[in-house]
């Protein structure tokens, strides 16, 4: 069966996650281009962003005669639909993605995700940098950084050199192999992949895939009953993923049982915060006790 991966890249013009601008894509089937999209597109909000604007050197005035993002959704839609779609930075471009598909009232398709940045923490997890230049001149391909089309081709290129230097002849074998999991995206759900920062977890972790909690990214906030580093341990022990902050990686924000109510429904524990902003956002986390998180600790899928 052959396997279809849509790699794409997306800039946006300012600090509105919506705000997408322009979008860059590469069809791979079986690690072969076989098509590509680029366009620029006219977000809703056309303020102008000079830190932005530095990146992409996109300015509004380029945009007033370009396509919204629900024309170019009707365009592109068939390339995030039942496959794999990767990008560099799939956490951000996927939040970027969905904040523009909830302004449009658009439902989420569904779809599987990875990321050549966590996969290249996973294949090179000795070199200094991961990002997608650096990786580019590793593997000898030149291109020009910062042009959503530019990038998603770079990124394409990374991805099949990657396929290729670990002798497998999938990215589902790929991952496979890592024992690491895609995140997932359907109507009302979304399921973000590991952090390129929690990858190097997976290469000294004993894999407890019949873990309830296998790859599950979990942080910690208020008075524990036990420290944190025990809580992280414990965690590690059945294939869990401990993070230091709250992301859009993680799937459980676990709360000291000794003043949970304070802490979970106060204003002040910026982790909650941050976990009700995302779970808001359509996010799969879930904020527990601490009894409940060692609960889970023992169960099975």
């Amino acid at each position: 069966m052959k396997e279809h991966i849509t790699v794409f890249d997306i800039e946006v013009l300012n600090q509105d996650p919506a705000s997408i601008c322009s979008i860059g894509i590469v069809e791979l089937v079986d690690q072969h281009i076989v098509s590509t999209y680029y366009s620029l597109i006219k977000p809703k909000n056309l303020s102008f962003d000079p830190c932005r604007y530095k990146i992409h050197k996109i300015r509004p005035q380029a945009l007033y005669k370009e396509k919204n993002f629900k024309q170019v959704w009707h365009e592109i839609q068939h390339y995030f639909k039942d496959c794999i779609v990767v990008s560099h930075d799939i956490q951000g471009d996927m939040m970027n993605l969905r904040a523009a598909l909830y302004q449009e009232h658009i439902p989420y398709p569904h779809l599987y995700m990875s990321c050549t940045n966590v996969l290249a923490h996973l294949i090179y997890p000795d070199i200094q940098k991961y990002n997608i230049k650096e990786l580019s001149n590793m593997i000898g391909y030149s291109f020009q950084a910062h042009q959503a089309m530019g990038d998603a081709l770079a990124c394409a290129h990374v991805l099949v050199a990657m396929i290729n230097k670990q002798g497998v002849d999938t990215l589902q074998q790929l991952h496979q192999h890592f024992h690491l999991e895609f995140g997932e995206m359907k109507e009302n759900y979304y399921r973000n992949i590991i952090s390129p920062e929690s990858a190097h977890q997976l290469l000294d972790m004993v894999a407890r895939e019949d873990a309830l909690l296998y790859h599950q990214s979990v942080c910690f906030a208020g008075k524990l009953s036990m420290p944190k580093e025990v809580l992280a341990q414990k965690a590690k022990e059945v294939s869990a993923l401990p993070m230091h902050s709250v992301s859009t990686q993680t799937n459980y924000l676990v709360i000291g049982d000794e003043g949970y109510g304070r802490v979970r429904f106060g204003k002040e524990n910026k982790k909650v915060l941050k976990a009700l902003k995302l779970m808001r956002q359509g996010q799969d986390l879930r904020i527990i006790k601490e009894m409940e998180f060692l609960k889970l600790l023992e169960e099975k899928k």
